[in-house]
């Protein structure tokens, strides 16, 4: 994917897209219970990543854009400070956002997920695009 807009516009510096989608394929292919991981940007585009076929891309990186902003309000309303992961779980699966600044790392899981197992394997991959997180 080409992110040339976004470098021209001074939104992200440039990134090595390729290493940030081999982390994320990495992420899926390690832990099987990650069905989708994506790099969303704040005014919700989806940047780079993979998500099921039955999933509308446009409206999954839109609704998790939203959600995220949503949620770092209320965070700093009710004086918890700056938002670091959000975690929603729901009966036909779940997701666990890491936002940035710019951008954010939105993964998809099964509804049977061990969540303590994602949070170790999504650690490493946080820190190594934490560039395109901002």
């Amino acid at each position: 994917m080409k992110l040339g807009w976004l470098i021209k516009w001074g939104e992200l510096p440039p990134i090595n897209m390729d290493k940030v989608a081999e982390a994320l394929r990495r992420l899926s292919e390690t832990n099987q219970d990650i069905v989708g991981a994506a790099i969303v940007s704040n005014e919700g585009l989806m940047l780079i990543g993979e998500i099921p076929e039955n999933m509308d891309k446009d409206l999954v990186s839109a609704a998790f854009a939203a959600l995220v902003s949503i949620a770092e309000r209320a965070s700093q309303q009710v004086e918890l400070g700056n938002l670091t992961q959000l975690i929603m779980l729901s009966k036909n699966g779940g997701a666990l956002i890491y936002p940035g600044k710019k951008s954010s790392l939105v993964l998809l899981m099964r509804p049977d997920a061990n969540l303590g197992l994602i949070l170790i394997d999504v650690a490493d991959v946080v820190r190594e695009i934490q560039d395109i997180l901002g």
